[in-house]
């Protein structure tokens, strides 16, 4: 009976935690590979891992950073794999991309600024990337990285200066 009880307590745990961070993961994967259909698989394989954890019983003391150390894991190894497919190659096949709802000057603009944060340091790209396009606040942040709120901070203003900087 205890045992069916834990089950059923894994099983609301995992789902509060799919509903609430999925489709913060889903984006983040979108933003880092640039391709919906890896950016699903990712989050998928995400959520798998996590529910392999909780199922199996062991605890996880900051849920939320730890599902987003599972999704930038993923990403990295999605990188050092031979998976990832140049734009140009796709374009090669036939393929085209859908650009109906953003602008071609937008679309340019997206990608001058994503061209913009990438080129930054490790450090300053994740903050500015969870503080503005996620839209998190300084302490969610702290707490995904576990780093101090005053750290973000200065990693936000530096990061922001530093793209500023860029676009002079």
């Amino acid at each position: 009976m205890e045992d069916e009880k834990e089950k059923k307590n894994n099983q609301k745990n995992f789902e509060k935690l799919f509903q609430e961070h999925s489709d913060v993961i889903y984006r983040l994967c979108l933003y880092k590979t640039s391709n919906e259909s890896v950016a699903r698989d990712l989050t998928q394989e995400t959520f798998l891992r996590l529910w392999k954890r909780i199922s199996s019983g062991k605890g996880i003391d900051k849920p939320k950073q730890y599902i987003f150390q599972i999704a930038r894991n993923l990403i990295i190894d999605y990188y050092k794999s031979d998976k990832a497919v140049s734009l140009d190659s796709l374009r090669a096949e036939g393929f085209d991309l859908k650009t109906e709802e953003i602008s071609p000057e937008s679309m340019g603009d997206v990608a001058l600024l994503k061209k913009a944060i990438e080129s930054l340091d490790q450090e300053f790209r994740e903050v500015i990337y969870m503080r503005f396009v996620e839209e998190m606040k300084v302490k969610e942040i702290a707490e995904m990285l576990n780093i101090s709120e005053n750290l973000v901070s200065v990693r936000i203003s530096r990061g922001r200066d530093k793209l500023i900087e860029k676009f002079k």
